[in-house]
Parts: structure tokens; sequence; C-alpha cells
């Protein structure tokens, strides 16, 4: 019976080891992929089975085990505070963006219809499109900012241009510039934003 008892402990100070050293393992790899979470939850069930079978033979839960669940927890607080970061300034954004949009359109409706386009106007046009419809394939409009207006806008007949069109897709990022193409149908609009010069008839 004592042997028996003995093969069974040692089986469970085993166990409570490769668990430890589990819970270890899972949460030191939580700080490497810390917006993943499954490493923290890893950790945790290791952590749990180390006790639970540390408490079964009698022993001291092993120290990494409990160094492994710190590790997670740490790296999970810090996985919920930059997931509440990102959320809350990609609202941000949104709500900077829906305000630029409805101040321009209200700019926009404001202008006198007619042939007229005025440095003003094809600003607020240019903006209003870039920020509606994105520059180069980039849908991300909510990343534009920073703008530049500062081109000259050229017309002939019924299209016009404006270089120098700058903005930013970023506030780390360099200024990129665009050409605005405009057409003239019932009113002014923008046609394209684009890198090079626009085709005027």
């Amino acid at each position: 019976m004592n042997a028996q008892v003995a093969v069974l402990k040692a089986k469970l100070l085993g166990a409570t080891e490769l668990a430890a050293t589990r819970a270890l393992t899972w949460g030191l790899l939580s700080f490497v992929f810390f917006c993943l979470p499954i490493f923290n939850v890893l950790s945790f069930l290791a952590f749990k089975r180390a006790q639970a079978s540390a408490r079964e033979a009698g022993a001291p839960l092993p120290t990494r085990a409990t160094v492994g669940l710190l590790c997670s927890v740490v790296t999970g607080i810090f996985c919920v505070v930059c997931w509440v970061w990102m959320i809350t300034d990609i609202r941000a954004d949104n709500a900077r963006v829906d305000a630029r949009k409805a101040e321009l359109s209200k700019q926009i409706a404001a202008h006198a219809p007619g042939p007229e386009l005025d440095h003003p106007f094809a600003c607020a046009l240019a903006e209003l499109h870039v920020l509606t419809n994105g520059y180069d394939g980039s849908t991300n409009t909510g990343q534009f900012r920073d703008v530049d207006c500062a081109g000259a806008v050229t017309v002939k007949n019924d299209r016009a241009e404006m270089p120098d069109f700058k903005f930013r897709t970023s506030s780390s990022d360099p200024q990129k510039a665009a050409t605005i193409c405009f057409k003239l149908g019932a009113r002014w609009f923008v046609q394209e934003a684009r890198a090079t010069g626009c085709e005027l008839k």
C-alpha cells in the first residue's frame, strides 16, 4: 500500500511540475502575443492543473506556476487596455470625420450655384471627396487628416484641376500630394483624386 501511495504521489508531483512549467511557458509567451489572449487562458488552465495536483499530492505549488499566472494576468490587463484604447481612438476618429464632413457639406451647400469654381469652394469639394471616397484605392477614410489645400485652381471649359492638395493618412506618416480633378454638371463636383494631372479638354 505504501508503495502504491508513493507511486501515485510521484505521478502527482510529476504532473504538478509539468503543469507549472507549462503555466510559466504560456505566461511568458503571452508577452510576445499579448493581443491574442489564448496564451493567457492556457497559462491559467495550466496553473489550475498544477494547483490541483499539488494539493492532491500534499506538496507546495511550484513558484514558476505562480509566476506564469502573474505574467498572464499582467499581459491580459495590458491587452484589454490596448483594445479599449484602439476602440476609443477609432470612435474619436470617426466622430472627427463625421463632424468635418457635416461642416464641409454646409459650406458646399451655401455656395451659390453656377460655373464659378473659386478656391475655397474647390478645397471644400476636394476634402469632402477624400474623406468620403478615399484616395488611391484606400478606403480607410477616417485616417485622412492635416489637409493643406495650397494648389491653384485651373479651369478649362467644364473641367478643372487643383494640384498640390496635401494630406496625411496618419499622424506619423509624411504628407501625400494629390491632384484633384473637377467636372461641371448641374454644379461642380470632384471627378477623382489622383497622383498625376487631370485631362483638361
